[in-house]
């Protein structure tokens, strides 16, 4: 497991590649939605500025070579892809507060509808994404290691597999809100 953090075994970039695009195809289905869409476009266009922002952090974290100056870029670019949908829905909250204001109003034009979110969708989704993760780490435990030896690949393989069978147990088994705990069917 030390060579992990060896060059030769090095998968960063690879897994940073696979995250981008994921990332970058949200952003082209935003573009394409501000435009077919012009109800939601100022959200759609401020979606696509977060994840070109985060985007670019991460590319740049795949060109520095020392892990010390990865890190923080890596972490930059992670708080953004999470909390950066905040500052969007602050703005919005901000428009609808102060429609008097000269930037409230202007925001008020730019962010005219809010979309909704469906959260089944959102919970398939992810649940079709975990089990993506976890065809992968099966895939990555039988092709890259033919010959059985502990190295990092192995390793990681592992991880991710336990990791991937966590999240899909947890998407399975939802909290409930009922005060007893039990489930109401």
């Amino acid at each position: 497991m030390l060579q992990t953090f060896d060059e030769k075994h090095d998968t960063y970039v690879y897994l940073t590649a696979f995250y981008l695009a994921a990332r970058l195809f949200t952003a082209l289905y935003c573009t394409v939605t501000a435009v077919l869409l012009p109800l939601v476009k100022g959200m759609m266009i401020s979606m696509v500025a977060v994840t070109l922002v985060s985007a670019a952090l991460w590319i740049g974290s795949t060109q520095v070579e020392s892990f010390g100056e990865r890190l923080p870029l890596a972490f930059v670019a992670l708080a953004i892809d999470l909390f950066g949908g905040m500052f969007i829905v602050m703005l919005f909250r901000y428009s609808k507060a102060h429609p008097a204001n000269a930037l409230g109003s202007r925001l008020g034009r730019f962010f005219e509808f809010y979309p909704a979110t469906n959260i089944e969708h959102k919970v398939e989704r992810t649940n079709a994404f975990v089990c993506l993760v976890l065809g992968y780490s099966v895939v990555g435990i039988m092709y890259q290691n033919q010959g059985y030896p502990l190295n990092a690949f192995l390793g990681k393989a592992v991880l991710g597999l336990c990791q991937a069978f966590i999240f899909n147990c947890m998407s399975a088994f939802p909290p409930t809100n009922t005060p007893s705990g039990r489930r109401e069917d």
